[in-house]
């Protein structure tokens, strides 16, 4: 067949090494932005979360003209879910309240439930400094007994340290005002200023 001869195509195991410690290197630097970019990303969610169920109990109440009030909970899977009486919103839920005591009275009454259960949680913990936010028919924040919330922190093991690359805190703190408008916050020096222990 004249004579020609026929080079094997492929790599070579020179090739194949460099390939395989290029890899490696990619995957060194990369994997722990990856674990922290998920970190975020799980915060981010609770925070956002948290802040559509305050905004879905303002206008609940201004529509219905009575009292809705947010509450945290611990049983999401219960067929109707209770205010837990704690500060941890990981779990929470929207309901009626027209006694204004942030109890639920009546299955009936609950709009939504959110939030994650304790096995879903991770590493994510939230602190606020009451259990329970209500809402008048003015979509204005009530002085009631259980005296609401109007500041939450989410936040995981790294506390309010600064975030990667960032001058920003990783915990995502929310600040409802008495008008009853949630705000995200990320700055440090104010959310230590709240005085609410986390991570």
């Amino acid at each position: 067949m004249g004579g020609k001869s026929v080079r094997a195509q492929g790599f070579t195991l020179l090739e194949l090494m460099i390939v395989i410690a290029l890899a490696a290197v990619i995957l060194a630097i990369g994997a722990p932005s990856f674990t922290e970019f998920r970190r975020n990303g799980r915060l981010t969610a609770d925070a956002n979360d948290f802040l559509t169920a305050v905004q879905v109990a303002r206008t609940e109440a201004v529509k219905q003209q009575r009292t809705v009030s947010l509450c945290a909970s611990a049983d999401l899977q219960a067929a109707t879910p209770t205010c837990s009486g704690d500060a941890d919103f990981t779990g929470w839920v929207v309901f009626a309240d027209p006694d204004s005591d942030c109890a639920i009275a009546d299955a009936a009454d609950i709009a939504r439930t959110g939030g994650r259960a304790s096995a879903d949680r991770g590493n994510v913990e939230s602190v606020a400094d009451s259990a329970c936010l209500a809402f008048g028919a003015n979509g204005f924040l009530l002085d009631i007994p259980a005296a609401p919330p109007h500041r939450i922190v989410y936040c995981d093991e790294r506390g309010y340290a600064l975030q990667g690359g960032t001058n920003q805190s990783a915990a995502r703190g929310i600040e409802v005002s008495r008008t009853g408008r949630g705000e995200v916050v990320r700055d440090p020096a104010r959310l230590s200023a709240w005085e609410l222990a986390c991570g």
